[in-house]
C-alpha cells in the first residue's frame, strides 16, 4: 500500500501562542503515534497476524473518529513552520513550497491561535475533498463564522469581487457553493489541502488582500474549478487577546444578545 506523506504547516509567528502551546505538544506527539500505528495496523492486513499495538492514549473527547483505522492507510507525517513574516500569505506561500519540496500529497494548516480537537486531520482527510476546512469564527467582535459566498460585481477597475458572511450556515454537515447559495470562501485556521490543488491554480496562492489572503485562495480555486468544503461538525475556537476564545457556542449567544446588530449586518450583506 501506497504511503500517503502529510505535510503540517503552521504558517505562524513566534511558534505556537502560550494558550495553545501544551495543546500543540499534545497534538504533535498524537501524529507521531498515528505515524507508528498506520505501519503497526497494515503489517496486521498483510500478515493476517494480530499485534498487541498500544492505544492511542490519551485519548481526547471526540472518541472514536480520533483512532486512525486500517482504511485510513499508512502515514508519513512531514512539518513545515513559517514564522517571524509580516504578511501571513507570505508565510502560508513558504508553508506550501516547503511541502512542495518534501513531496507531500496533501498539506494540514493549523494557525496559531487556533484550537481544535484532535480528529481534525482525520475527519478532513476521510472526506477526501480536494480543500476542506474545518468551522471557525473571526477573533473579533461581533463574532462572525469566517464562511463567506464570493460575490462578484462590476467596479471602476471592472469585474471585481467581494465577501458575504454565511451567518446561518448549516450545521453539523459538510457543505459546498450549493449549500450557501453561491460560491464558497472559507479561512484557513484549519484546513486540508491535496497538493495537486496548488499545481492546478497557480502562484500567488494566498495573495494578501483586504478580505484576506485566505478568501483570495478560495476565489482562485473557484476561477480554477477547483471545490471547496466545509465541515461544520468539526468545531475549532478562535482566540481572542484577553485571552478568550470565540467559538459556535460565543457566537450563538452573541447572537442571542445582538440580534438587531446581527439583523443590521445580514441585511447590508457583510
Amino acid at each position: 500500500m501506497k504511503t500517503t506523506k502529510v505535510c503540517l504547516g503552521f504558517p505562524w509567528y513566534n511558534g505556537p501562542d502560550k494558550s495553545t502551546y501544551t495543546t500543540y505538544f499534545e497534538i504533535m506527539h498524537y501524529f507521531g503515534r498515528m505515524q507508528e500505528r498506520s505501519h503497526w495496523l497494515q503489517q496486521q492486513v498483510i500478515t493476517g497476524g494480530e499485534y498487541d499495538i498500544p492505544t492511542l492514549d490519551p485519548m481526547k473527547a471526540d472518541g472514536e473518529h480520533t483512532e486512525i483505522t486500517a482504511e485510513d492507510g499508512i502515514f508519513e507525517f512531514g512539518y513545515s513552520d513559517e514564522g517571524g513574516l509580516s504578511l501571513p500569505g507570505l508565510a502560508r506561500e513558504r508553508v506550501v513550497e516547503n511541502a512542495m519540496a518534501w513531496g507531500a500529497d496533501w498539506l494540514f494548516m493549523w494557525d496559531y491561535d487556533m484550537l481544535m480537537p484532535w480528529s481534525a486531520f482525520l475527519r478532513l482527510w476521510r472526506h477526501q475533498k480536494p480543500v476542506v476546512g474545518a468551522l471557525a469564527f473571526t477573533a473579533r467582535n461581533p463574532i462572525q463564522p469566517v464562511i463567506y459566498r464570493i460575490k462578484e460585481k462590476h467596479g471602476l477597475k471592472g469585474l471585481e469581487w467581494h465577501s458575504e458572511t454565511v451567518f446561518d450556515y448549516p450545521r453539523d454537515q459538510l457543505i459546498t457553493d450549493i449549500d450557501v447559495g453561491g460560491p464558497i470562501a472559507f479561512g484557513a485556521g484549519c484546513v486540508l489541502f491535496n497538493m495537486n490543488v496548488f499545481k492546478q491554480i497557480g502562484k500567488p496562492w494566498f495573495h494578501s488582500t483586504a478580505c484576506g489572503e485566505d478568501w483570495m485562495f478560495c476565489v482562485r480555486c473557484w476561477q480554477s474549478g477547483v471545490p471547496r468544503y466545509v465541515d461544520t461538525s468539526l468545531k475549532t475556537v478562535h482566540k481572542v487577546f484577553k485571552p478568550q476564545w470565540h467559538g459556535e457556542a460565543e457566537y450563538d449567544a452573541n447572537r442571542k444578545a445582538q440580534p438587531e446588530e446581527y439583523a443590521r449586518m445580514i441585511a447590508e450583506g457583510m
